[in-house]
């Protein structure tokens, strides 16, 4: 998640808000994963062991991401209103 926020961080101060909502739901997520594979491979393996496979993982990750990140858009626009 902090990898993803980053990224959007980015996308915010050189794109605007609309751009950080896209990359938050989206893109940022693709490439937490994408550094996640890179970095530490073998760390599925606990997952594995417990029954659940490594495309279920991605799916309950979006999702979740997608919930956070929807609550997150919310909460900014309701202070930028607000200011």
């Amino acid at each position: 998640m902090t990898i993803n926020v980053s990224i959007s961080a980015l996308a915010w101060v050189f794109g605007g808000f609309e751009t950080f909502k896209y990359v938050l739901i989206i893109f940022g997520f693709f490439i937490s994963i994408l550094i996640k594979e890179v970095n530490a491979k073998n760390g599925y393996l606990f997952y594995y062991n417990n029954g659940i496979s490594k495309m279920q993982l991605f799916v309950y990750g979006f999702l979740m991401n997608f919930v956070f990140s929807m609550l997150l858009i919310l909460v900014i626009n309701v202070g930028i209103k607000l200011v």
